[in-house]
């Protein structure tokens, strides 16, 4: 059996690491929507503040709204890191089992 610890877990952290890659555009474009929402909303209370068409404490109140929406949104962004994490974990995993197939010769695994 000719398994080496260094080379296995090497291989299997760059499968890991490719499959988790593969996610990081979904994250990407999700957080960019997000941030441009942010942004829009945080604009409209600046120049709704400045014209005086709000007080400042309707600034703190729809700010305190644009928090409270985005808290929400982790969600989605929680989901996306965990389909991340189990597709790296089973990459890394179907490469142990590659080299254990290849080890004894045939698959078990």
């Amino acid at each position: 059996m000719d398994l080496d610890v260094s080379d296995l877990s090497q291989n299997m952290l760059s499968a890991a690491l490719g499959a988790a890659k593969g996610h990081a555009a979904d994250l990407e474009s999700y957080l960019k929507a997000r941030a441009h929402l942010i942004a829009d909303g945080t604009v409209q209370i600046g120049k709704d503040r400045l014209a005086g068409v709000i007080t400042d404490d309707d600034v703190k109140f729809a700010f305190e709204q644009i928090k409270e929406s985005e808290a929400t949104s982790l969600l989605a962004i929680e989901v996306t890191v965990k389909a991340a994490a189990q597709d790296a974990i089973n990459a890394a995993l179907a490469v142990a089992a590659g080299a254990i197939n290849k080890a004894i010769g045939f698959a078990l695994l």
